[in-house]
């Protein structure tokens, strides 16, 4: 197995890689490894850190028909063929899933949003930051999977798997993020359908200090409501076995 050496041969892969076989504009890429601090003669630095990653390239495929990477008027293109990049046939097969979610049973959505989610390893671009078209992308990766993970957990909830999740939903919620607040939901109603109601006031109360503290705003009404419905052991939490008895009411 060859890597790229450095982190700026490392971030031009990376940005020709999620470009999903378009071309990026040279522009842009000298923009992704020097920012505002670019070398006297950006063009050439560039040039050379290309050919750099195309000697890497080619020792994977001894016989190349030609360059995986083609220079295209302003700028480059990392051909793909009929390869494949992990990260985008991730983002497809969660979409895929989604498309299909309702209208499978919650045991079946469950299984195949865990096959996906298994594929997911380590930090994103193995912790490379890049500039904004590495950034970006890795911004929507995470987003696909905290997005999948929410699926997963409904899923898990439908098919009366609460207690079984508890300790993942526990761990996801250590960092905030846009889906913090339904994952907190998901949380209070696996413990309370778990029978532990102290236990889920108590997430309640720790997720409204940490919206405060990222967000200084309360919870939303959806949030505030689920407390209620635990504070007053309201029925429809374990009556209906999907979480989204909360979006009716």
């Amino acid at each position: 197995m060859r890597t790229p050496q450095g982190p700026f041969q490392a971030t031009l892969l990376i940005s020709l890689l999620v470009a999903d076989g378009r071309p990026v504009q040279a522009d842009d890429l000298i923009h992704e490894l020097w920012g505002n601090g670019r070398p006297t003669h950006p063009d050439n630095a560039l040039h050379a850190h290309i050919s750099r990653l195309r000697r890497v390239l080619e020792k994977l495929e001894p016989e190349p028909s030609q360059s995986r990477i083609i220079s295209r008027p302003g700028g480059y293109q990392l051909a793909l063929d009929d390869a494949s990049v992990d990260a985008l046939s991730f983002v497809s097969e969660v979409s895929d899933i989604e498309a299909m979610v309702d209208h499978m049973p919650p045991q079946e959505a469950a299984g195949q949003l865990r096959q996906v989610l298994d594929r997911w390893q380590g930090p994103i671009f193995g912790g490379i930051t890049g500039g904004r078209i590495c950034q970006a992308s890795a911004k929507r990766y995470e987003e696909t999977r905290l997005h999948a993970c929410t699926m997963l957990f409904d899923a898990e909830l439908a098919s009366g798997h609460h207690s079984a999740i508890i300790a993942e939903l526990r761990a996801l919620l250590t960092s905030y993020s846009g889906f913090y607040e339904l994952h907190c939901e998901q949380l209070m109603i696996a413990l309370y359908r778990s029978g532990r109601q102290a236990e889920a006031l108590e997430a309640y109360r720790q997720c409204r200090d940490v919206i405060d503290h990222f967000t200084s705003r309360p919870p939303s009404m959806r949030l505030r409501r689920c407390e209620h419905m635990v504070l007053v052991q309201d029925p429809r939490l374990t009556e209906d076995p999907r979480r989204a008895v909360l979006t009716a009411l």
